[in-house]
């Protein structure tokens, strides 16, 4: 009797599993987002629910339903199309996030299920979430002319050349007048824009300033600082912040056939140990700097992190194999014990676009 229900069973296990690899090969027949990622930006918690919407396309031959859709957090609820989605048509998703207590970025998972595709096509939904703070004072600690601000700077970071960047700065009117930029704010700098949100920001409301930085159009390299000057109206003075920006050429990744024909910056010299000096003594140096790659090299920018420190370079294009003299004058005065600086090159080296120099001593 065994040796009969041993093959049975072997018999149903095989069916079984070739069923289920038969079902895995089933070709899914997706929708074709416009986006699968949608970025809400930055929300403030007391603005309440952000709507969006996803588009499907029915690129397939097959009629298309939506059947379930699952998301990861009960602070998202979804509408869609439950219609049949013909050939050519599209379906919609349409999302409604409401912005809970908590902090910070987010993303929220939204899974698509279809009569065509039971594992479920999945969306995304992102963006950066403030909270709206318990105790005003505390949280806008920097007034002025009754705007509160979190900080009497703005700093943008690391920005690259090859795209702007973008901040988002909290501000409160604890005034009793509505608050506005006025129009003499549109006249900034070409690499930096400003808008407010809204556009109208009521007596005791929060609201956003939008910061958009275009390093490119800055024209400069490494760190650098400027006035932010806001002008509102009713206000009889302007807000006057420090901006400040790290800010680095963008190169696309170099092919290793290519290595030895981008320009490339070789320096004698990366770290400079004087050993123990006088304070009342000026020390100089020269440091060598070459282009050991086959197209020119630009010397962008020299620039040391401290005034006692000056650089000065003699040529600033280099040919393949040429070099340059970097002279360096260090004046110690007013300064005891080990000191560390450091010079910061920056090229068209698109491997090594910025290079460091370290310069230590020990001041008597």
């Amino acid at each position: 009797m065994n040796k009969l229900i041993l093959p049975s069973l072997l018999f149903l296990i095989a069916l079984f599993h070739y069923g289920l690899a038969d079902a895995q090969e089933l070709e899914r027949q997706l929708l074709f987002w416009e986006n699968r990622t949608i970025n809400i930006g930055t929300t403030l918690e007391e603005n309440g629910h952000v709507e969006l919407e996803f588009f499907g396309l029915n690129q397939t031959d097959s009629l298309i339903v939506i059947s379930d859709i699952i998301t990861d957090c009960g602070c998202t609820t979804v509408f869609y199309s439950k219609d049949t989605i013909y050939q050519s048509k599209i379906g919609s998703v349409k999302v409604n996030f409401d912005p809970d207590h908590r902090g910070g970025p987010f993303t929220k998972m939204i899974v698509v299920r279809t009569n065509q595709d039971i594992y479920g096509d999945t969306l995304y939904l992102q963006g950066f979430n403030i909270p709206f703070p318990d105790d005003l004072e505390t949280a806008y600690p920097y007034r002025v002319q009754d705007i509160g601000l979190r900080l009497p700077a703005v700093n943008m970071g690391n920005v690259y050349t090859n795209e702007p960047k973008s901040k988002y700065i909290e501000l409160y009117n604890f005034g009793t007048d509505s608050l506005m930029l006025s129009a003499i704010a549109n006249d900034l700098p070409d690499f930096l824009k400003i808008n407010l949100f809204p556009n109208a920001l009521g007596p005791n409301q929060r609201g956003l300033l939008h910061l958009e930085y275009d390093a490119y159009l800055k024209n400069d390299f490494g760190y650098v600082e400027d006035a932010l000057i806001l002008d509102f109206h009713n206000k009889p003075e302007p807000v006057t912040l420090r901006l400040m920006a790290n800010i680095f050429e963008h190169f696309e990744p170099v092919p290793k056939s290519l290595e030895k024909v981008v320009p490339h910056l070789a320096v004698s010299e990366v770290d400079i140990d004087l050993k123990d000096i006088n304070s009342k003594q000026v020390v100089k140096r020269n440091i060598k700097l070459s282009n050991q790659g086959a197209e020119e090299l630009f010397i962008r920018k020299v620039v040391s992190n401290c005034e006692c420190m000056e650089v000065v370079v003699d040529k600033s294009v280099l040919q393949n194999g040429e070099s340059a003299e970097l002279q360096l004058r260090f004046d110690p005065k007013g300064r005891r014990g080990i000191d560390h600086r450091h010079i910061n090159i920056f090229t068209n080296d698109p491997i090594n676009p910025v290079r460091t120099i370290v310069i230590r001593s020990s001041v008597k």
